[in-house]
């Protein structure tokens, strides 16, 4: 399963006559002109940069609320006991497929302004992102003794400082996890950077519309899609180990 991979990044050092005359041998005179042509002609540096303001803010916003929720519906006691619903609310949320808000989405940031915007993919990213991180902190948070929390509530402290001082030190585990898979899938996603961008587009996106015009450059097709693999590739080869262990804490405690 690895090979097309391999394949993939030798081939992006050929040029474009070897390719066709010895598709699956290894490079006999490599070249990086190929990602030089890549990087200037498809604007990636350009895209690589959107894509980073992309991932970073929606992680960040999925961190950060997903968080302070989970800490709400785990620990927090509310009259009425509408906690169960409000959190079975926002799970509801993973039942919502992608492809059944695209058209009333992509209208809805046209009418106010944000199509094609920084801030109209990011907040679709953080509301995307949200179930899923709020169903796996809360079960982690839920795992969490109570006499803790009971302790520094009768020193004195706040909600707020047992959430800072107390509930975030010890989910590290599952923040790792949540900011890594958050990370991935901000960092891939195509079909709504390709539906609501046109000039901001992300990296993904960049080197479809890359593809249009260059086709038959098949060194330049290869090296843009290493490229736009790379940093994925090696952030997984980094953290793989705490996306596991993340995810396997999250499902003991849950």
């Amino acid at each position: 399963t690895i090979f097309p991979l391999v394949w993939l990044f030798y081939s992006s050092f050929k040029p474009k006559l070897e390719i066709l005359r010895h598709g699956l041998a290894l490079p006999k005179n490599p070249t990086l002109q190929n990602y030089v042509r890549a990087w200037e002609l498809g604007h990636l540096g350009e895209y690589a940069i959107n894509s980073l303001i992309y991932t970073f803010f929606s992680t960040a916003g999925v961190i950060i609320l997903s968080m302070m929720t989970s800490f709400a519906f785990a620990k927090i006691r509310i009259k009425y006991k509408i906690t169960p619903i409000l959190y079975n609310l926002f799970l509801g949320g993973l039942l919502i497929t992608l492809h059944a808000i695209l058209i009333p989405l992509f209208l809805f940031e046209t009418r106010i302004g944000l199509q094609d915007t920084y801030l109209g993919l990011i907040l679709p990213y953080i509301a995307i992102g949200l179930p899923f991180a709020i169903y796996l902190g809360t079960e982690f948070i839920k795992g969490i003794p109570d006499a803790i929390i009971d302790s520094a509530k009768i020193d004195g402290a706040s909600y707020l400082q047992v959430f800072l001082r107390i509930i975030l030190p010890i989910s590290k585990p599952i923040i790792v996890t949540l900011t890594i898979l958050s990370v991935l899938g901000a960092w891939n996603e195509f079909l709504l950077a390709f539906i609501l961008t046109s000039l901001k587009r992300s990296l993904p996106v960049g080197i479809y519309m890359f593809s249009g015009p260059l086709a038959i450059e098949y060194g330049l097709q290869f090296a843009a899609l290493v490229i736009g693999l790379a940093p994925v590739l090696l952030f997984y080869a980094l953290f793989s180990k705490q996306i596991t262990r993340g995810l396997t804490v999250g499902a003991i405690k849950g």
